[in-house]
């Protein structure tokens, strides 16, 4: 036993020596304890850092760090970015060391939320991604052996690169709780593990693959779904309601993880101004800090208008363009990518008394009829077929009884 113990060691030494060393390009990169974006996060890595390579699953990465810290970092957080430096990079390296703890991180995207959203005061739900997991490794691992995968790249041409934004993260976040407090979150765990089980599935299939988007429930009966920067998705009681299987409900919500990834809408941030300190982001930010520098004003305008967006009649270009790539994700996925125009049919007729602020954004009536006829062209032009065995309508049943 002593000369295995002897011999291991030597082994490691070696393991590191081949370990090939790599160096990041992106402004905010999540260091994972696994190779999957529901993994729970370890730390944040800024640009020009450099790690070293251990081992590869797919498109993600094993690395030790210069602090010693192993964990998976996506292939993304490797590609060239030809871009300016982004003020993200500034917030995540003004630090003493180049990581951010998870810690610092909750605190800093905590803060974003206060500063730049009006109406986040208090605690209120607790819907940060840094929190625990939803979903567990085998969760699933059980839920992706379930779908038979054809090989289908198409529409690669129309989805925009992706990449991490510090800010998104904050101001979404203060956002999203402003959304659950107006509304309210439906505490139902299965059906709550369940959306979680198919958006974080679905978002192998996206270029947003490293996100780590999470789902909740709106304790609302209109059948609606928001996304809001960062990765933060909420779908109504209602729209459960409004679907009878899986491949419907999937399709939601890959609609609105297309608008996330596709920043629909959102104004794009001015990133040749001045950086913001990093000090003030890695505060709490509950106190007064002076008059707003112009950059500050910027954030602010930038929160507003992603909120105003939300609550706004979303165009329909912006729609179309959610149905047409949903249906590519659905179909890389194993779901049939027709169930869709379900979803689209029984929802252009709400009920006049379901109204309020939010009903334009997602039922305006014309706006529906028109995406129901541009999605049965592109079904028709892609030749989708609908196929029964990739709706998974009983395990829709089982996992959303309570709650429809």
């Amino acid at each position: 036993m002593k000369r295995m113990i002897i011999l291991m060691v030597p082994l490691l030494l070696v393991m590191e020596t081949n370990a090939q060393k790599m160096r990041t390009t992106q402004p905010t990169n999540y260091l994972r304890e696994g190779p999957a974006s529901y993994f729970q996060i370890v730390a944040a890595i800024p640009s020009s850092v450099d790690v070293n390579k251990l081992e590869q699953k797919g498109s993600w990465l094993k690395v030790k760090t210069e602090q010693s810290d192993i964990g998976w970092l996506s292939e993304n957080s490797f590609i060239s970015n030809k871009g300016s430096i982004s003020r993200d990079e500034s917030i995540v390296k003004g630090k003493t060391s180049t990581r951010a703890s998870r810690a610092e991180l909750a605190a800093a995207v905590k803060g974003f939320g206060k500063k730049y959203v009006e109406g986040t005061e208090g605690d209120g739900e607790d819907i940060s991604k840094y929190s625990n997991p939803v979903v567990t490794e085998k969760d699933m691992d059980q839920f992706e052996h379930s779908f038979t995968i054809e090989p289908f790249r198409g529409f690669m041409n129309i989805e925009k690169p992706f990449d991490l934004q510090f800010h998104e993260e904050g101001i979404g976040l203060g956002i999203a709780q402003k959304i659950a407090a107006q509304k309210g979150i439906v505490n139902d765990k299965v059906a709550t593990r369940y959306i979680n089980m198919i958006g974080n599935y679905l978002s192998k299939y996206t270029k947003a693959y490293d996100l780590g988007f999470r789902f909740y429930i709106l304790n609302d009966d209109r059948a609606s779904a928001f996304a809001v920067p960062g990765g933060y998705i909420f779908i109504s009681k209602g729209m459960f309601k409004a679907c009878t299987n899986e491949a419907e409900l999937a399709g939601v919500i890959a609609h609105e993880m297309v608008h996330v990834i596709q920043r629909h809408g959102i104004k794009e941030l001015n990133k040749s101004e001045a950086k913001i300190k990093a000090e003030q982001a890695f505060a709490e930010l509950e106190e007064e800090t002076g008059p707003m520098g112009e950059e500050e004003k910027e954030l602010e305008e930038y929160a507003d208008n992603v909120y105003q967006n939300l609550i706004s009649p979303r165009l329909l270009t912006y729609e179309i363009d959610a149905d047409r790539i949903a249906m590519v994700y659905l179909k890389r996925a194993g779901y049939d990518p027709t169930a869709i125009a379900g979803v689209l049919l029984r929802i252009q007729e709400p009920s006049a008394s379901t109204q309020d602020i939010f009903d334009e954004n997602y039922l305006k009536n014309d706006d529906s009829r028109e995406r129901l006829v541009k999605v049965q062209q592109v079904i028709r032009d892609e030749g989708y077929r609908s196929r029964s065995d990739k709706q998974y309508a009983d395990r829709f049943n089982s996992y959303t009884s309570q709650i429809r």
